[in-house]
């Protein structure tokens, strides 16, 4: 049986919030465990405390899981199966996480062909028809919204998501062309990634937009090694990657983070996951975990933001989650 994390909470520290968390094993028994417990046969979900002690066979036996009780927005579908945004937060409106729920079901009916789902498009070579291999982006792609009560009373820039299925991958070749999701984390509003159109410009974008996507955010705002290579894409903005990443030196491309530009401001986050490193944390070949990825200096706007992504596999509920975790509250400058 997989071990599960725990959870402790969110402590406030000179106005600053940190996730902790830790295995419920090693943690001991007298130490309570935020716990969202849903008893046996039932959907309802309870926030409680539960004994570090007996958080394991909690998450056994039920469908709890670990942390406080999520608000659920939109669920989308993608294949043959559903995405849904969920997000936690303290009972002091401290943000503990913003993500996704996949449920194991999901990754067995995902589509292997066409590439995309044909809603970002364009004929660049103008000859009447469009190719879905050459002349299309974006992969399978649908939008999801957090729950409105965590937007209007969570002070963090997040506003909504994108899920993208890429069954081929993308480019550049050799790196990034293996089927994955992008999940993108949007600190602007929707109609701001929607004005990307499709073009004749590099990655088919409209060439005013390209130029738009392509100014550069002032240095201290862009996280170090992390570069524009000229992948702008329409519906979602300019990519900054981080070209010293493991999948750049050879190694296979397993997950990696992402910061989005348009018009000089950072405009999403994004981790980009493999679907065989999401396969392995059901398998257990990989490990679940959150990974903290270079930070900027400063920020554009005030607000909570995540130190962290993370990826895990809940056994009791057949799911997967995406999130951005461990967040701080980070002043504009």
């Amino acid at each position: 049986m997989r071990t599960q994390r725990a959870v402790v909470g969110a402590a406030v520290v000179a106005g600053m919030a940190a996730t902790l968390l830790i295995q419920a094993n090693t943690a001991s028994a007298g130490d309570d465990v935020a716990v969202c417990f849903v008893p046996r046969g039932a959907t309802v979900e309870q926030d409680r405390q539960v004994p570090a002690g007996k958080v394991d066979r909690l998450l056994r036996e039920t469908r709890s899981y670990l942390g406080p009780c999520a608000l659920y927005g939109d669920t989308v579908t993608i294949g043959g199966g559903r995405i849904t945004a969920y997000t936690q937060a303290t009972k002091r409106d401290v943000p503990v996480s913003i993500g996704m729920v996949i449920p194991l079901a999901t990754l067995g009916t995902l589509p292997p062909e066409p590439p995309n789902d044909g809603s970002t498009c364009f004929d660049k070579n103008a000859d009447g028809t469009v190719d879905p291999h050459t002349e299309c982006a974006g992969g399978h792609s649908a939008p999801l919204r957090p729950h409105p009560r965590f937007l209007s009373t969570v002070d963090t820039r997040f506003t909504f998501l994108t899920i993208n299925w890429n069954p081929s991958g993308h480019i550049p070749i050799g790196v990034y062309n293996v089927p994955h999701f992008d999940a993108h984390f949007y600190l602007v509003p929707d109609a701001e990634r929607l004005a990307i159109d499709p073009g004749p410009c590099p990655q088919l974008v409209a060439c005013d937009d390209y130029e738009v996507a392509k100014r550069p955010a002032a240095e201290r705002y862009v996280a170090p090694g992390h570069v524009d290579v000229d992948a702008v894409e329409p519906r979602m903005g300019n990519h900054l990657i981080n070209t010293s990443g493991p999948e750049f030196t050879g190694q296979p491309f397993t997950h990696t983070f992402i910061y989005g530009l348009n018009d000089a401001r950072i405009m999403f986050y994004e981790p980009m996951i493999t679907l065989a490193w999401l396969q392995g944390l059901v398998s257990g070949t990989t490990a679940d975990g959150c990974v903290r990825p270079a930070q900027p200096a400063a920020w554009q706007r005030s607000g909570w933001y995540p130190l962290t992504y993370c990826m895990r596999y809940r056994e009791n509920r057949n799911e997967i989650t995406v999130s951005l975790e461990n967040f701080v509250y980070r002043r504009a400058g």
